[in-house]
């Protein structure tokens, strides 16, 4: 430094650094306040959408119970087709595996 400081034009290098090292901490500030003002509003929105999604949830919720407790009877009273209907799905994907495995080479 004692090279920059020794300079007769009246440049101070030791001043224009302290200008900056001011100016980066005020840019640092100003970058989080955004920051957190960004985080507000998002966290915002995600309690809303959440809330939302619950809301719409909340309405359907008894409608897949109703529609799983018919399923549940439905497979108890035909336990011979529901098997069949598994296997089939089964033989499928498997298929569908196989297929979509060979075309990968």
């Amino acid at each position: 430094m004692a090279l920059f400081s020794s300079r007769s034009d009246g440049y101070d290098l030791h001043r224009d650094i302290e200008a900056l090292r001011r100016e980066v901490a005020a840019l640092s500030r100003s970058a989080s306040r955004r920051g957190a003002a960004a985080w507000r509003g998002a966290s915002g929105e995600a309690a809303g959408l959440y809330d939302d999604v619950a809301e719409r949830i909340g309405h359907a919720l008894p409608v897949i119970r109703r529609r799983a407790h018919d399923l549940e009877e439905t497979i108890r009273e035909n336990p011979a087709r529901t098997a069949a209907v598994v296997g089939l799905a089964a033989l499928a994907v498997a298929a569908a595996v196989f297929v979509l495995g060979g075309n990968r080479r």
